[in-house]
């Protein structure tokens, strides 16, 4: 299915290409770079496709028709906390120590919840920041405890409700005060109206409770990407930064709550009543996915290049004997990927392109050189002609050359009042027991 739709969607972004042939920047004077990655959690190609055929993906088309897009591999074990530290470090997660999302069951420290505080490779807003850019990074995975960058941090944990932990929402983000600023974003379940909800639900709010826990879910994962969405186009306003990062879990997290829902006979068998309730949630998901993605293009000026990424995509429960397997299982190896903007080869189809390259080549867009230590490639084929051409690739040998802590097996990390709330989503999704 993946090639047949994709093939389809070819036709309608080659036709999109001759009507947008001033879409990538060329000029390789010396500018100010800016790099604006967005990390949008399992966006999948079969759905991509055909709703970019129908014209209802409109920012995401446009990236595709403008810019330089592709299918990305992921890592051989699909675990979102180890792709996305992958893909932020351009590291196996051999070298940079996020196994998953927890310690497994063969560690001397079984269950324990990695967090930055494992991690044993530099970001590339570490790098960046070492020699002189500004970085502001919102709610990417692996990232509490907050560390000092040169910019700003709002962690992965500012989504979890420290009010209940009994104390306030230690080391959420850098600098320590900004949490002042943004905790009046923090969106959360019950701060989400029926009216909202009821956009992805056909026909509206159903009456009654019956589908209560179901539609609880869903305005947790709207939760979570509103205020993904409001801090990160709060902070692109006020603090602009050489590199802004951005994470939106939604996404992935209706593809795993209402898979079987759009796809009957793929698991769990559900009622009638709730396929047709739920079966347009992951696609009209999309399609306020685009939405989002489209009010941070609005920050992309000509010296701006645009990366969108998933860490994977999606392909529904396994069967396993006379169940399904769920959490990772669902999870497909090929994901999304474009890059849109200045110095970017528009009407491009990249060739393999993979999580580990996006570190290699955001540093290259800005004359770094590479690590040699890194996994990933430079992917030189997105680039515009005229920036190839100017571009001297080198390497250094590494840039762990800082004073990075490795935690051994019997070390431990800092543990947050919030522990058991990540442990309960983890199992909410099936990527735990």
């Amino acid at each position: 299915m993946r090639i047949t739709r994709k093939l389809a969607a070819l036709g309608l972004l080659a036709a999109l290409c001759l009507l947008t042939l001033s879409c990538a920047g060329t000029d390789t004077a010396p500018v100010e770079r800016r790099v604006l990655l967005l990390g949008v959690d399992g966006l999948e190609w079969d759905i991509l496709g055909p709703m970019m055929e129908t014209g209802r993906l409109p920012n995401l088309s446009r990236l595709v028709a403008e810019g330089a897009w592709g299918e990305v591999r992921s890592l051989e074990y699909l675990e979102s906390p180890m792709i996305w530290t992958s893909i932020s470090t351009g590291k196996i997660p051999e070298k940079h120590g996020i196994s998953g999302y927890t310690r497994k069951p063969w560690s001397k420290r079984d269950g324990v919840v990695l967090t930055a505080d494992y991690r044993e490779a530099r970001t590339v807003w570490d790098i960046l920041g070492e020699q002189g850019y500004t970085a502001g990074v919102t709610m990417w995975l692996v990232t509490w405890p907050a560390e000092p960058v040169n910019g700003y941090l709002v962690s992965d944990y500012v989504k979890f409700d420290w009010d209940s932990g009994g104390q306030g929402p230690e080391d959420t983000t850098f600098p320590p005060e900004l949490i002042d600023e943004i905790k009046g974003m923090v969106v959360r379940r019950d701060d989400v109206p029926d009216e909202r909800a009821a956009e992805f639900i056909v026909g509206g709010m159903p009456d009654g409770d019956e589908f209560d826990a179901r539609i609880g879910a869903l305005k947790s994962f709207i939760a979570v990407d509103e205020t993904a969405r409001a801090i990160g186009l709060h902070l692109a306003e006020t603090r602009p930064t050489d590199l802004t990062a951005v994470y939106l879990a939604g996404v992935d997290l209706v593809c795993h709550q209402f898979w079987v829902d759009a796809f009957p006979g793929t698991g769990e068998p559900v009622s009638e009543e709730e396929s047709r309730l739920f079966g347009e949630v992951i696609e009209r998901y999309y399609q306020d996915a685009d939405r989002v993605i489209g009010e941070f293009l609005e920050f992309a000026d000509e010296n701006t290049t645009v990366i969108v990424t998933s860490d994977h995509g999606h392909s529904g429960p396994k069967p396993k004997g006379d169940k399904y397997a769920v959490g990772i299982a669902m999870h497909d190896p090929s994901g999304f990927i474009a890059f849109w903007g200045k110095d970017i080869a528009g009407g491009t189809e990249l060739a393999e392109p993979s999580v580990l390259d996006i570190t290699p080549t955001i540093l290259a867009l800005y004359g770094l050189p590479v690590g040699e230590d890194m996994d990933g490639r430079v992917l030189t084929e997105a680039m515009a002609p005229e920036f190839l051409a100017a571009l001297e690739t080198s390497s250094v040998t590494t840039y762990e050359t800082g004073e990075r802590s490795r935690l051994g097996e019997e070390e431990a990390g800092a543990e947050s009042p919030v522990d058991g709330q990540v442990k309960e989503q983890l199992r909410s999704l099936g990527y735990i027991e």
